[in-house]
């Protein structure tokens, strides 16, 4: 019953941030062309992908909680609970990446990935929906339930390709509109540019692992209840 609430949850506040911001907040854009972009233009930050994508996932868990399975590993697991198993490996990675990249470079230098035009329309709650609560949210995940990583050929094909559509329509917009979605872009030449988003991907591949060995972990120290619930084994003495 926790878990449900909890997909749910979350599910309800990422949402309601997706529809308040197309409804009522104006971002300014860099350039005129980039106005024009869908999803009212937010479709350019790797961070409403991200949002999007763990949004999904909740809405996809919170339906195997209803019709799916939380077994630990079950021989023959619904249609569901394999897309929300899939969909949590390339989910975590993404939190993980945009949480700790966007507040690393924040750390920096602000300007380059939040300047003030864009602090003046989403205050410090919306700006932890989209770059804080997600990883919490996934880390409470992944402590809390049972997932069947898939094979990381799956998982990391899947992964890519959320990459690859990203860094497609990435460079597709500064094709269209001769600016990048991101100032530290501007700031960077193209070597830097290719390098950055090399090192990126590798970043994204280690977080992929890492997600994968901690799940092992906790997988292995969890004890699975009749009523779905688990706790963690108690350590031998």
């Amino acid at each position: 019953m926790l878990k449900t609430l909890f997909h749910l949850s979350v599910f309800v506040i990422n949402s309601s941030f997706l529809c308040y911001d197309q409804m009522y907040l104006e971002l300014p854009m860099p350039t005129k062309a980039m106005e024009n972009l869908p999803f009212k233009s937010r479709s350019m930050f790797l961070t409403i992908w991200c949002l999007v994508l763990q949004t999904i996932y909740h809405l996809v868990s919170f339906l195997n909680d209803i019709a799916g399975s939380n077994a630990r590993a079950p021989k023959k697991p619904p249609v569901i609970r394999k897309i929300k198993d899939t969909l949590f490996s390339v989910a975590f990675t993404a939190a993980i990446y945009v949480s700790l990249a966007f507040w690393g470079i924040y750390a920096v230098d602000r300007d380059l990935i939040f300047p003030d035009a864009v602090a003046k329309v989403y205050t410090p709650l919306f700006n932890h929906i989209m770059h804080t609560t997600i990883t919490v949210f996934i880390l409470i995940e992944l402590l809390t339930s049972h997932i069947s990583y898939p094979s990381r050929k799956v998982g990391l094909s899947a992964l890519f390709t959320f990459k690859l559509l990203y860094l497609t329509w990435f460079f597709v917009i500064y094709v269209k509109t001769g600016a990048w979605p991101y100032p530290i872009f501007d700031k960077l030449n193209w070597p830097a540019r290719f390098g950055f988003i090399a090192v990126s991907l590798y970043i994204a591949f280690i977080f992929y692992v890492i997600g994968e060995k901690i799940n092992k972990l906790v997988s292995s120290s969890k004890v699975t209840y009749t009523n779905g619930t688990t706790k963690s084994k108690p350590k031998k003495t």
